[in-house]
């Protein structure tokens, strides 16, 4: 998502969205939102929305 998507849909400024994530990239010594979200995924901060299965498995 956009900082604009971002802002819209939290009902803050895209200034805002953009500080906030520029934080959270500080903070966690992500390089970039991909690794952020790997971090926030691994750590257990997001869930993961879909079923992982093993390669070969139905």
């Amino acid at each position: 998502m956009s900082d604009k998507q971002v802002a819209r849909a939290l009902g803050i400024s895209d200034q805002t969205a953009r500080k906030h994530r520029a934080h959270l990239l500080g903070k966690t010594g992500s390089p970039n939102i991909c690794a952020l979200l790997h971090t926030a995924v691994l750590s257990g901060w997001l869930p993961v929305p879909f079923h992982v299965t093993e390669p070969g498995s139905p």
